[in-house]
């Protein structure tokens, strides 16, 4: 009997030797695992390392590969994987152009992105300029501004001298003051979705000559359409 007694101790005593080392290890697997997972998120953060402040309030708030048109040139041909960045104007001033440009860690040049009318406050998703795919490394390059330029007038639609409509690929201008314009007049517009400006590009439209007073005329354009596009100035000057 006391032997039988001895050997269920033992028994006992072994499975909870047992059941602690496997308790052992399941926390140790855990603790493992939310170790790595802590490292692995530290790396992410790292690597994307957002948002990128550049100089004069200009921050880049995303880096990632892009399907669809390639509005950078006006083709709007089909692209896969092109590079992408979000690109916010946090300054007070509009900018007319901007050139960011991103290089590897050995000073490389690996792409470039033109921005076109960024206004104070906006948002834009500006395309590698030659539509270049995003390389892996994109989250770790350095990003830097090579070009930039504000607008030296004020923008205006010059409401007390125009009247401006608008259909599908079609700007109407009206010269509704007693004034001829003689000198041509452009008209600007970007892409806007979702109040983000969509590519680095600003289409114009021109009217040839200008208008004279009370005269209106229509002109073709191939990217507009009002639910998509938003016109950003005019000029006459």
């Amino acid at each position: 009997m006391d032997s039988s007694k001895g050997q269920t101790r033992k028994k006992r005593r072994n499975t909870l030797v047992w059941k602690g080392v496997a308790l052992a290890i399941m926390v140790a697997v855990c603790v493992g695992g939310l170790f790595v997972w802590s490292l692995w998120r530290k790396d992410q953060e790292q690597k994307q390392n957002m948002p990128v402040y550049l100089k004069s309030g200009i921050s880049i708030e995303r880096v990632e590969a892009y399907d669809g048109p390639f509005w950078e040139d006006g083709t709007d041909r089909a692209v896969e994987d092109v590079w992408q960045l979000t690109v916010l104007n946090t300054s007070d001033q509009d900018i007319q152009y901007l050139k960011i440009v991103a290089k590897d860690e050995n000073g490389t040049a690996l792409g470039e992105f033109e921005i076109t009318t960024l206004i104070a406050g906006s948002t834009v998703q500006v395309l590698e300029a030659s539509a270049v795919q995003m390389p892996g490394n994109a989250q770790s390059c350095t990003y830097s501004i090579e070009n930039l330029a504000y607008l030296k007038q004020e923008r205006s639609l010059h409401t007390d001298k125009f009247t401006l409509s608008v259909a599908d690929q079609w700007i109407r201008l009206e010269n509704n003051s007693s004034e001829n314009i003689e000198n041509d007049i452009y008209i600007y517009y970007k892409r806007i979705e979702d109040n983000v400006l969509q590519g680095g590009i600003t289409y114009r439209v021109k009217f040839a000559g200008g208008l004279e007073a009370g005269e209106s005329r229509e002109e073709q354009t191939q990217h507009f359409d009002p639910d998509t596009c938003e016109i950003m100035y005019l000029t006459y000057q």
